[in-house]
């Protein structure tokens, strides 16, 4: 059973691993093709890398938690574009990733308290 399947409860999946939550973010603003997530996940310049076996591998087992989901139309059938698979991000997975940006915002905010890092 998925985590998904057991509970609607956002903080059960915390703390996300980072690509995980990379790729929420990328979700959270438009839906994406595995390349595309690739690209935007590098692009953020945060030091996650997704190598596309891995990619997929990480792509289903969101998708079979709920956070994600595979989304149909998302560009006009006929084109060369039609043939990738898009992903978008589910409600759960907004949700998710809301508490997981809460969750980093109090670590921050412990290692300010710590002076790790200078204050905002």
């Amino acid at each position: 059973m998925s985590k998904a399947q057991s509970t609607t409860d956002p903080t059960v999946f915390l703390p996300l691993a980072p690509a995980d939550f990379q790729l929420l973010l990328v979700l959270s603003e438009r839906d994406a093709h595995a390349y595309g997530l690739s690209k935007a996940v590098e692009a953020a310049k945060t030091g996650v890398k997704l190598e596309i076996g891995s990619l997929y591998r990480r792509l289903t087992r969101m998708a079979a938690d709920g956070l994600i989901e595979e989304r149909e139309g998302a560009v006009p059938p006929d084109t060369p574009e039609s043939r990738r698979r898009y992903y978008g991000i589910t409600k759960l997975g907004r949700r998710v990733a809301k508490a997981e940006a809460a969750r980093l915002r109090s670590v921050l905010e412990l290692a300010e308290s710590k002076k790790l890092i200078a204050s905002r």
